[in-house]
């Protein structure tokens, strides 16, 4: 006898089978209501079915469909993680930021072992927060320097107070301190008007701060109550001074919002630049000579794809290799409260001409640049990464564009700099060249030399392997790495045909430049491309060796590439073939970092205020793109390994405590073996092409030593993983 509305379900999947995804979800609800118990069993398939029918109405923008659709859904699985971590996932497709995070807190509230949930969290929260506003609210320094200037230029009863870019509000509170008549303060962000607003009520000055979700370009003397302002206050900075359009805004605010006679903090600004050599610094941006080497292209120019961005940010003190080749030079001033000069730098496509003199022998392979904020005549801050009293909130600009040069002690060369679309640009007179862009991730791969010696060691073995099973002639690889030099060896060698793959187009025309100027028979390479492909765009086809890097740069595991390449071992690879890595294995161990205490979480002392409450709700619980060689920490256990990244499962592993500390971390790299018998490969180290990543304490644990500290392990069904620290005293 048939099942109670199993007529209904066979009829939901002919339709889904035609694409008639809208009735055929029709019937599946028509089913269920006929006999509530389908549900348990249909779950997954209905699932499948909803989702391929909101792809369709996504690729028409139908947000509202797609809202109707899960809300209807939810009725019949109201507990369901895959259809609440998706209408998370389309909010968050379609910019409906703060609506997607209350979709994945749901899910993980459901499942707390969700990691999908937890990493969708931190990307939202990610975006909702930049990282930057908590480094920049722990700046003592910064702090202190701006709320001395402001209660020096505010007059009792007097000063009408405009906060540009308000952000938490700090400046705010600092300018309440000295009684003005009034504040008022803007932040385009909806997400930072409403913590300003909560911050405030906090701090009971609500109502001595007017705050406005709008960007101060479109406001007039009518936010003001028709009142002009008398002083101007902010921090709309970059690494690079101009970056965030400091000069635009200030031009408006002396046209439409402030007095003719109007102080602004800070009164001026200046921005410095040096010639640097940093081989560390270098080779995020730029293919080191070592490589070009190797590929035989040493005459090639080849940095990273800039996407219009005229220079990068980084902590540039924290190179401990670098050296200061130049003398400092300023590049450019401006008086903020002369708004004549200050649209005179707007507008004017001038450059603005540096001379520089060379401190010692050696060779410049970077500029970077700094600047100083003269928030009155006595206080100044800077972020000069020399200077060990600087402020902390800001980084270094960092122009990456430049071949290096060799110098000498006295030398002088020119260099001219461009405010465009304020942004500085950077062009050396002297020195013209052609560059070839290739993605970030290729650049570090190939720079990474330890890791490329390690991959030709495997070529002779492989060889070795081959040759027991066929001639190289009919060899077939796969090389799935951002740059396919395994494959570049085997093709030297012989084999049959190659099947890797490029990010970019522009790294597929770096990988036929390179390929060419080796001699290269491109009629054996297949190049993949993008996101254009997929697991059919290999057929039946088998192959002796595939290699697939299941790694992302920042330090986590590519997920895609992960299934891909479990895909083609199954399927692909023929009987005795090599599959490579052979493994690789996740690393753990518990520390203690101030660096990173920093950055994810704000303390109300380093503020004078409180904040911490509600900044520190936008704490995520895993940090990417950490640079090993560089990161201060404490370490509270020796490393451990969690286990293979192919097969994790969950687990508690128990350390011994070897050091007292507040535990805030779990710092995590991978060891590679490529083939079984090679020495496993640290990402751990100097120039890895892989960084690290760290899973983040709240609350911070104390740990002493003699402690056994847990780390838990927590794998979810997709095989997505998250760690945490628990500690038992003893």
């Amino acid at each position: 006898m048939a099942t109670i509305g199993s007529d209904l379900v066979n009829y939901a999947r002919q339709l889904s089978a035609k694409g008639n995804y809208s009735q055929a979800l029709d019937l599946y609800y028509k089913a269920f209501e006929k006999n509530q118990q389908l549900k348990q069993f249909l779950e997954i398939e209905f699932c499948t079915v909803i989702t391929k029918y909101n792809e369709l109405l996504a690729d028409a923008n139908r947000i509202e469909y797609i809202l109707a659709s899960f809300s209807r859904a939810m009725l019949y699985f109201p507990d369901n993680i895959f259809l609440i971590n998706d209408i998370g996932r389309y909010l968050f497709r379609f910019g409906l930021y703060e609506e997607a995070l209350i979709q994945f807190q749901k899910a993980l509230t459901v499942d707390s072992g969700d990691v999908n949930a937890e990493k969708n969290i931190n990307t939202v929260k990610n975006i909702l927060i930049e990282r930057w506003h908590f480094r920049m609210l722990n700046d003592k320094i910064r702090n202190a320097s701006y709320r001395a200037a402001i209660n020096k230029m505010v007059v009792p009863n007097k000063t009408r107070v405009f906060d540009l870019g308000t952000g938490t509000g700090l400046l705010a509170m600092y300018a309440t301190e000295g009684k003005p008549w009034a504040i008022t303060a803007c932040d385009s962000s909806k997400v930072m008007t409403s913590l300003a607003m909560n911050i405030l009520e906090e701090n009971k000055l609500r109502m001595a701060v007017m705050v406005l979700n709008k960007m101060s370009t479109l406001m007039d003397s009518s936010d003001f109550g028709y009142h002009k302002c008398s002083l101007l206050i902010t921090e709309l900075f970059d690494a690079g001074l101009f970056g965030e359009h400091i000069l635009q805004s200030l031009s408006h605010a002396w046209e439409n919002l402030l007095l003719g006679d109007a102080n602004i903090v800070p009164q001026k600004a200046e921005f410095f630049i040096m010639g640097v050599d940093s081989e560390f610094l270098n080779s995020k941006y730029q293919l080191c000579q070592i490589t070009k080497s190797i590929l035989n292209i040493c005459h090639l120019h080849v940095h990273i794809i800039a996407d219009d961005e005229t220079y990068d940010c980084d902590d540039v003190q924290l190179y401990k290799d670098i050296k200061y080749m130049t003398e400092p030079q300023s590049v450019i001033k401006v008086d903020f409260t002369d708004k004549n000069d200050i649209n005179e730098k707007l507008y004017s496509t001038k450059p603005y001409v540096v001379e520089n003199k060379v401190l010692k022998n050696g060779q410049i392979n970077s500029y970077i640049g700094w600047f100083n904020l003269y928030l009155t005549e006595n206080i100044i801050i800077t972020t000069d990464p020399r200077d060990k009293n600087r402020a902390k909130a800001w980084q270094q600009a960092v122009f990456f564009d430049s071949v290096p040069r060799k110098v000498q002690l006295n030398d002088t060369f020119t260099i001219d700099f461009f405010l465009k679309s304020e942004k500085l640009t950077m062009k050396e007179r002297d020195h013209a060249f052609e560059i070839m862009r290739v993605s970030p991730e290729t650049v570090r791969f190939l720079n990474d030399t330890v890791y490329l010696k390690m991959i030709k060691s495997c070529v002779v073995m492989t060889c070795i392997s081959l040759g027991q099973m066929t001639e190289l002639s009919e060899v077939n690889i796969i090389d799935l790495n951002p740059f396919p030099l395994y494959g570049f060896y085997m093709l030297q060698r012989g084999i049959k045909s190659l099947v890797c793959y490029a990010k970019t187009h522009h790294d597929k025309v770096f990988i036929e430049t390179v390929f060419g100027a080796n001699h290269m028979d491109m009629r054996k390479v297949s190049i993949l491309v993008g996101e254009t492909w997929s697991q059919r765009t290999f057929g039946n086809k088998k192959f002796h060796v595939i290699f697939v890097n299941s790694l992302d740069l920042c330090g986590d595991i590519d997920y895609q590439f992960k299934e891909i390449g479990q895909y083609l071992k199954k399927t692909h690879l023929i009987e005795g073939g090599l599959f490579m890595p052979s493994t690789i294995t996740l690393m753990g161990q518990i520390v203690s970092s101030d660096w990173l205490d920093i950055i994810n979480r704000v303390y109300d002392q380093n503020l004078g205020y409180k904040a911490s409450e509600h900044i520190n709700k936008f704490q995520v619980s895993q940090n990417f793109n950490l640079d090993y060689t560089h990161l201060e920490y404490t370490p509270l256990t020796d490393p451990i390994e969690i286990g293979d990244c192919n097969q994790l499962t969950p687990d508690v592993l128990n350390l011994p405590v070897i050091n007292d500390g507040d535990a805030n971390a779990i710092l995590c790299w991978y060891k590679i073996e490529l083939m079984e018998g090679l020495i496993e490969i640290s990402t751990q180290r100097p120039y890895s092409f892989i960084d690290g990543t760290a899973y983040l304490a709240n609350p911070i644990i104390p740990m002493t030593r003699g402690d056994i500290a847990n780390i838990l392990c927590c794998v979810d069904r997709d095989g997505l993983f998250k760690l945490i620290i628990d500690v038992e005293n003893t």
